[in-house]
């Protein structure tokens, strides 16, 4: 016992010595760190010299994708992100959206279930004159899941989107709330048929919209992985090149702080066919998609809190 006792003694001095030293190195390293942000501020704040390769997008650091979920009643939502632009667009469209299909015309979510996403693209291009580069992307609401539930809950606002009226009949809050993935999805379900086409699609927006705000600090890490992962499950024709562009594109949109906008696509209800029409608004409200300046897009993202 006595020699156990004076062995913690024999470790006091040292602790002791240890504490001094930790009291010194620590406003040292904390110091280093200070400095090292503030070097890495006025570095990035500094011109870039003659001879210094700075890593700037390129043109081909934007990519035009036509989201579908399938689900019992499937989503549609056009994706644009645009590095040198440094924006996110979106444009939700409802899934009773017309386009020409065989002889005569259908819905989205028509040509969807009879012939695949990959009809679905083909045709909107022409009556919205997409690029042609335009990819397509299908996720089953399992894999949809799989994918959303790694980034947690989402503080999604739909006063925005529906009516108050509206609101309270899908039991929607007017305030923000923190949805999951399914919660989401389920949400915007029970809005068939109580809420007009337009609305719905702009709910939807109003997620889509949350989650490139709230998740887009993780996304350039996470986001392709994912999708690589999930592979097997998906319906696409995005290449392993296409998500190589898509994980560089986003991390210039994360650094960049990108400004995120999404909407619904705006069109004509149709209540007797039941058909949502595409319009000049709508065309025209595809084009603006496209063709943002990025002086415009940042302004609005620095003015965004």
């Amino acid at each position: 016992m006595h020699s156990h006792h004076d062995k913690t003694r024999g470790w006091q001095p040292f602790w002791a010595a240890l504490g001094a030293a930790l009291l010194v190195l620590l406003p040292l390293v904390g110091g280093t760190i200070l400095l090292t942000r503030q070097s890495l501020r006025t570095k990035l704040a500094a011109k870039p010299q003659s001879g210094v390769a700075v890593r700037m997008p390129k043109t081909e650091n934007q990519l035009t994708l036509l989201v579908c979920t399938a689900g019992e009643q499937p989503g549609f939502v056009l994706l644009y992100l645009n590095a040198s632009q440094n924006c996110i667009r979106l444009a939700a469209l409802p899934a009773e959206t017309a386009i020409p299909f065989g002889q005569g015309e259908a819905t989205l979510a028509q040509c969807y279930a009879a012939a695949g996403p990959a009809r679905c693209r083909e045709a909107l291009l022409e009556p919205l004159a997409l690029p042609e580069t335009t990819r397509y992307l299908a996720l089953s609401p399992s894999v949809l899941a799989a994918i959303a539930d790694r980034y947690g809950m989402l503080r999604v606002g739909f006063s925005g989107a529906l009516t108050a009226d509206e609101l309270a009949r899908t039991g929607c809050s007017a305030n923000v709330q923190a949805l999951s993935a399914r919660e989401a999805e389920a949400l915007l379900s029970g809005m068939e048929g109580v809420v007009p086409p337009a609305h719905k699609a702009a709910a939807r927006a109003a997620v889509w919209d949350a989650f490139f705000r709230q998740e887009l600090e993780l996304l350039p890490a996470t986001l392709p992985d994912a999708l690589r992962t999930h592979s097997p499950s998906l319906l696409t024709d995005l290449t392993a090149q296409d998500l190589l562009t898509l994980e560089s594109t986003l991390e210039f949109l994360a650094n960049g702080n990108a400004a995120v906008s999404a909407d619904a696509l705006p069109g004509a209800w149709n209540p007797t066919r039941r058909f949502y029409g595409l319009t000049d608004a709508s065309r025209a409200s595809v084009q603006t998609l496209f063709n943002v300046w990025p002086t415009e897009a940042q302004a609005a993202s620095s003015s965004e809190p």
